[in-house]
């Protein structure tokens, strides 16, 4: 089932599936459509989407082998919650929710149904003229403190024209400086490096992880097209205290996008994954919150 979230003020909208809140489209008031959705997505629950803005916790990729990749949130089926106007902004707002108690899929160890930990998920959907925010917030309703805890927007972007090879129109500006675990290094590239160019652009698989402690708050411009930009922003809180942010750049590129069932062949050509993440495993403890925030902007 899908909730469509429509800013009255222009039309702007945002499509959530309730198969893990995940956004799966944002068209802005002038009718660009800013998220990428594979054309071969399972969009029945099956399976996570791929595309759209998956949720990603209590881990990033599979630190615990006891549960599927990237955690449960992406996978379970949500509620949703109130739908209202922001009286400050005029945004058009929608909540959804999710509870363990109903969700017993892809959990695992101390997640497990009957397990130590335990926490409720309410994740809000913000639609304006031009942007999309996005705000998850975790409470640790177990009376154990969460350890190892992660999360991530997985945010997929539309390049305009299949540009996504193209440096000068797809591009990713503001992470000189951050040091970087590359996770698929080309022949003779080290796997742990300092990001000296001002853009990051595809020209193999990339899978690279940018960290800064110096900066918590990540505040990057995104190229999606010879004339398409996005401002992304993202900060977190654990309980109550600022969390450093830091940021995946993902594409696939030619094999991994052939490996693939749920994505086309060619389809890294339209797409880049810019993904906000709260990865150093901060410990929430009982009763307290995490709350982590992706702001995008069409420039």
């Amino acid at each position: 089932m899908f909730i469509k979230i429509t800013h009255a003020g222009s039309g702007a909208n945002a499509t959530v599936s309730l198969t893990g809140a995940t956004v799966k489209s944002f068209v802005t008031a002038g009718g660009k459509e800013v998220i990428f959705c594979s054309r071969l997505a399972k969009l029945d629950g099956s399976k996570a989407i791929r595309g759209g803005i998956p949720l990603c916790f209590p881990q990033f990729g599979q630190p615990d082998k006891s549960m599927p990749q990237h955690g449960f949130l992406r996978a379970n089926q949500w509620k949703q919650g109130k739908s209202y106007e922001d009286e400050a902004t005029g945004a058009a707002v929608c909540d959804f929710v999710l509870t363990l108690t109903d969700n017993m899929r892809d959990r695992g160890g101390k997640w497990a149904p009957g397990g130590e930990y335990k926490c409720e998920a309410i994740y809000c959907v913000k639609v304006e003229a031009e942007k999309l925010t996005t705000t998850l917030t975790v409470t640790n309703t177990g009376d154990k403190t969460i350890e190892g805890q992660q999360a991530l927007f997985h945010t997929y972007y539309e390049i305009e024209d299949k540009k996504a090879m193209d440096k000068d129109a797809c591009n990713v500006k503001g992470l000189k400086g951050y040091s970087v675990v590359d996770k698929s290094p080309g022949e003779g590239e080290p796997a742990e490096f300092i990001q000296e160019d001002e853009l990051v652009f595809v020209y193999k698989e990339i899978d690279r992880i940018y960290s800064n402690p110096l900066k918590p708050d990540l505040d990057l411009m995104i190229s999606t097209g010879s004339n398409s930009k996005v401002k992304l922003e993202a900060s977190g809180k654990v309980n109550g205290v600022s969390a450093a942010t830091s940021v995946v750049v993902w594409n696939p590129y030619i094999e991994k996008a052939k490996s693939l069932g749920d994505f086309g062949d060619e389809q890294y050509h339209e797409m880049l994954c810019v993904e906000p993440g709260l990865l150093n495993n901060d410990p929430l403890s009982s009763g307290n919150t995490m709350v982590f925030e992706q702001v995008i902007t069409a420039l």
